[in-house]
């Protein structure tokens, strides 16, 4: 009889300690939307390099715990007005995402993303290029790709 209720009250525990690391873990969530979205802003980046770094988060209890984070080092064009002057210029800064916007994105390629601070919440796509604009022109001007000359072939 004892052994059931030790069984049940571990059982009673262990749910009571996910349901509140569940909570904690979503309220931590909440926030960070909640300052992501204050912040977000939309800008096109040019990406340099990509990379998956193991480093230690500068606070809380999980600091001393390596933690995989997914970087892209990408080309921002920043600008700034100081007394009337507009002042252009392009900065190198290094961004953290998420592994599904991670994967989306391929060095030495132009994006639009949602960014904030140093975070890339979405990759929203890839800005057109010039190629498939003329692509674009040249279909709706009728002109058509013309099939390669047909090659003699002496064998086979």
């Amino acid at each position: 009889m004892w052994y059931w209720i030790i069984v049940i009250g571990l059982l009673v525990i262990l749910i009571g300690g996910y349901t509140a690391l569940f909570l904690y873990a979503r309220k931590r969530q909440r926030a960070f939307e909640e300052q992501y979205n204050a912040l977000k802003e939309r800008r096109e980046l040019f990406v340099l390099n990509k990379k998956i770094v193991k480093e230690r988060p500068q606070t809380g209890w999980m600091r001393f715990a390596r933690v995989k984070t997914y970087q892209v080092t990408a080309r921002v064009p920043v600008s700034q007005t100081i007394r009337g002057i507009q002042m252009n210029r392009m900065q190198v800064m290094t961004f953290h995402t998420t592994k599904s916007e991670w994967e989306k994105i391929q060095p030495n390629h132009k994006y639009k993303m949602d960014i904030a601070g140093n975070y890339i919440g979405y990759v929203v796509a890839p800005p057109p290029t010039r190629d498939s604009k003329k692509k674009d022109k040249d279909a709706g001007n009728g002109k058509q790709d013309k099939k390669p000359a047909k090659r003699w072939r002496f064998f086979g």
